[in-house]
């Protein structure tokens, strides 16, 4: 399954397995997509948390967040059999100067 999403952040983990105490490296983005429409009690985007492939990681990680991608995702059975799924791949988009471009709009509204 493909979609676009713009992915807020990447963070990489360890986490003790609860049953056998091994350690395991996690891998996860902080992402949304334009999943649903605005209603009188819903609007705007929500973020979801997702699992990354740990290569899919590494490359993400050279890139500057928040950016857009066509992300691959993959459905599995998550905790307790609930759906879950995983970034499989994905093609950086673009990578819009968001936080920059506020401060601009700032800078020219304010007087001097």
């Amino acid at each position: 399954m493909s979609d676009i999403a713009l992915i807020l952040s990447a963070d990489k983990y360890s986490i003790p397995d609860s049953k056998t105490g091994e350690v395991q490296q996690l891998h996860q983005v902080w992402m949304s997509t334009d999943y649903r429409a605005a209603s009188e009690t819903e609007k705007g985007c929500k973020p979801m948390k997702v699992m990354v492939e740990p290569a899919v990681f590494a490359d993400i990680m050279k890139c500057d967040l928040p950016a857009l991608f066509n992300v691959d995702v993959k459905m599995r059975p998550g905790k307790a059999n609930a759906l879950a799924a995983t970034v499989v791949g994905f093609k950086f988009l673009g990578a819009p100067k968001i936080f920059q471009a506020a401060a601009a709009a700032v800078a020219r509204s304010t007087p001097t």
